[in-house]
C-alpha cells in the first residue's frame, strides 16, 4: 500500500509519498520512503508516478486537501480512459472493481456517475455520431454500463432489505420515460442513487403507452413524486403531453429531467410553466437528489 506523508518543517508543509510494506522477520509493517514530493503547496499529478495514482490512498489524500481541480480533473480522466477500454471490452468485473475502489476513497456514487460514467458515456455517444466508433461498440459499452449499474442497484437493493423496517422511509417514487423514449440509462442512475438514500423506487423504463403507466401505477401506488426522465429532443412534446395527462387526475410533484430538456423550445418551456409542481430546471445529478430529498420532507 501506499499513501503520502506530510512532514511539517518551519511551518512549511511538505509531502513524500510512502509505501508500507510487511517485514516478514521483524513481524510487522515497514514504512519506506519512495519518492519526495515537495512542498505541498506546489504537488501536481505529475509528481505522483503514474502506477500509484489511481491507489484509493492517493485519491483519498488529493481530495481531502483540494489541492485544486486541475489535479482531481486529471485523476478522473485517467480513470475515465481506463473506463472507457473496459465499457468497449466488456470487462464486468474489472468495472466492478473500479466502482468498488473509486467509492472506497472520499468518493460518493454520485461521484462515480457524475465524475467517470456518464461523462464516459456522453463521449461515446459523441464517437459514435462523429462515426469514430461503430454501432456495435456502442451498443456493447452502453450495455456494460446497464449492466454495471444493475449490479450497483442490487447492491443498493439489498443493504435497504437488511435495514430493519423502521428505518425505511416508506415513501416511493415512480421513474418514467415518456411514450418513444427507449434509453433507460438516466433513469437507471436516478434510481441507483435513491435507492441508496433508502427511497421505495418504482422504475418503469419500458416503451409503454403514457395511459398504460398512468391507469396502473398511478392508480395502484401511493407514490410521492414522478420522474420523467427524456434523452431525445423530439421526444420533449410527448413529455409534455405526459405531464397533461397526469395532471388530470394527480396533482403530486413532477421532475423532467434529461438531457434533451436543455433543447425545449420557448413554447415548451411556456407549457410546462403553466403546471403547478412541475420541476424541469434541475441540470445536475446532485440537484435532482437535493431536490427530491426537500420535496420527499415536505
Amino acid at each position: 500500500m501506499v499513501y503520502i506523508r506530510i512532514k511539517k518543517v518551519k511551518n512549511i508543509n511538505y509531502a513524500y509519498l510512502v509505501e508500507s510494506k510487511w517485514n516478514k522477520e521483524k513481524r510487522t509493517s515497514q514504512q519506506i520512503t519512495r519518492q519526495y514530493l515537495g512542498p505541498l503547496a506546489q504537488i501536481s499529478i505529475n509528481k505522483i508516478p503514474e502506477e500509484y495514482r489511481n491507489e484509493s490512498t492517493i485519491i483519498k489524500f488529493l481530495d481531502s486537501y483540494d489541492l485544486n481541480f486541475e489535479k482531481s480533473s486529471e485523476l478522473n480522466k485517467s480513470l475515465q480512459d481506463i473506463l472507457f477500454e473496459k465499457l468497449k471490452n466488456y470487462e464486468l468485473d474489472e468495472l466492478i472493481n473500479i466502482y468498488n475502489e473509486y467509492t472506497k476513497s472520499v468518493y460518493s456514487l454520485l461521484d462515480f456517475y457524475e465524475k467517470l460514467l456518464i461523462p464516459i458515456l456522453h463521449k461515446i455517444g459523441d464517437q459514435w455520431a462523429k462515426g469514430e466508433i461503430d454501432v456495435a461498440t456502442e451498443h456493447v459499452c452502453s450495455n456494460a454500463a446497464i449492466t454495471l449499474i444493475d449490479v450497483i442497484n442490487q447492491k443498493n437493493l439489498n443493504k435497504k432489505i437488511s435495514k430493519s423496517s423502521s428505518s425505511s422511509t416508506h415513501k416511493s417514487i415512480i421513474l418514467c420515460t415518456p411514450e418513444g423514449e427507449l434509453h433507460s440509462i438516466a433513469c437507471k442512475t436516478i434510481e441507483s442513487l435513491l435507492l441508496e438514500k433508502g427511497y421505495e423506487v418504482y422504475n418503469i423504463t419500458s416503451p409503454l403507452p403514457t395511459n398504460s403507466i398512468e391507469s396502473y401505477y398511478l392508480d395502484k401506488i401511493n407514490s410521492s413524486i414522478i420522474i420523467i426522465s427524456v434523452t431525445l429532443k423530439e421526444n420533449v412534446n410527448s413529455s409534455i403531453r405526459f405531464v397533461q395527462q397526469i395532471r388530470q387526475s394527480f396533482n403530486i410533484p413532477i421532475i423532467i429531467g434529461g438531457n434533451a430538456i436543455k433543447f425545449a423550445s420557448k413554447s415548451q418551456i411556456e407549457l410546462l410553466e403553466q403546471y403547478n409542481k412541475v420541476y424541469f430546471d434541475l441540470e445536475k445529478l446532485e440537484d435532482i437528489i437535493t431536490y427530491i430529498k426537500t420535496l420527499m420532507n415536505t
